[in-house]
């Protein structure tokens, strides 16, 4: 399924553990997000979180040992006394404060089994020991494929039993929709509108390839200020050479793109370009350059592109950056007129 349709269901589970937490077990549905490595699984739970305010832990299991997640015995007063761990003291002072915390188990079954079975009886009883999850903690959890190697361990049948699996795909719009939201460079929302199939083709074999993870990173190599040859080699370091080239020629691409300032202050006589491409990377200029001010004359441009698709791509990307677009007359009317049948 695609992230944006897990994302209504974690959201849907969340409300429903923290409304059921004193309930039946039945009533506590627990999502596992399984897919390969880098499509944003992680993300979609922060993502969540942020939107609606909330706490978000996320608990790595595999980076701990079994005792450190179900919490010391020590001797306290002569008795033997198991402490309270300190992801779930963290978590409990987090809920202390906040309407909703989430707690997001990572790395599931790259974890060994003896940490699986500790996971168990969070899932299932919200406990570790006499130690209780607060009542408005709700559990999210994920995991790599085995068929991905890796570094993977058989998940106990169990815990299997106790959780719902919900296999995700790379899904271009959630996640072209995350990295406008974040600031990502252009270039790379602009690229992965005209490659959709670069965005995720993991190579369990290869050191490096296309991910939603690693073209995130890419954007943050292009902020770097490298030298062309240093550049390519460390955006090849990330999503491989093959992906890298495309990338970079695209990028090459974009010195016949109309200059975006001529298009704002001249939206009836600036250029418009033929090239596919171009346009891809037009629109994602546009929508990053896409203001108050400047949204009606952008508008007006958009709307002289043979194909509207180029237009929607720039409106959409536009106010999932800035949402307060929305209010923008401009946009408004394009939405409802042009665009009704072009952004669902």
């Amino acid at each position: 399924m695609k992230l944006s349709q897990a994302k209504n269901i974690v959201m849907a589970s969340i409300d429903s553990q923290i409304q059921h937490a004193t309930g039946r077990d039945a009533q506590r549905v627990i999502p596992y997000l399984i897919g390969g490595a880098g499509l944003g699984k992680t993300s979609i739970v922060q993502q969540i979180a942020e939107e609606r305010e909330h706490g978000c832990y996320i608990l790595s299991l595999a980076q701990y040992d079994a005792a450190e997640l179900a919490g010391i015995i020590a001797l306290v007063d002569g008795e033997a006394k198991r402490i309270m761990p300190h992801w779930l003291a963290k978590i409990t002072e987090m809920a202390s404060k906040m309407e909703a915390v989430y707690l997001f188990g990572d790395e599931v079954v790259q974890s060994p089994v003896s940490n699986q079975n500790v996971w168990a009886q969070v899932v299932n009883e919200r406990r570790i020991g006499e130690f209780k999850l607060p009542d408005n903690v709700a559990i999210v959890a994920a995991g790599n494929r085995t068929s991905d190697r890796a570094g993977t361990n058989t998940m106990p049948t169990h815990l299997r039993d106790r959780l719902m699996f919900l296999e995700v795909e790379a899904d271009l719009e959630t996640t072209i929709a995350y990295m406008v939201a974040h600031g990502i460079h252009e270039d790379v929302t602009g690229f992965l509108r005209g490659f959709p199939q670069a965005l995720h083709e993991f190579d369990r074999d290869a050191n490096a390839s296309p991910s939603p993870r690693s073209w995130d990173r890419v954007a943050t190599i292009l902020d770097w200020g490298l030298d062309p040859v240093c550049e390519a080699e460390a955006i090849s370091g990330q999503v491989g050479r093959a992906r890298c080239a495309d990338f970079l020629g695209y990028r090459k691409l974009k010195a016949n793109m109309p200059d975006l300032d001529r298009i704002v202050s001249n939206p009836d006589s600036a250029d418009i370009p033929r090239d596919a491409m171009v346009l891809y990377a037009l629109s994602a200029g546009l929508a990053h350059k896409m203001n108050q001010s400047n949204a009606g004359n952008i508008i007006k441009y958009l709307k002289r592109l043979d194909q509207q698709e180029f237009a929607a791509f720039a409106v959409k990307d536009a106010v999932n950056r800035d949402p307060e677009l929305k209010k923008s007359e401009a946009v408004r009317q394009w939405i409802i007129t042009d665009g009704k049948e072009l952004i669902l």
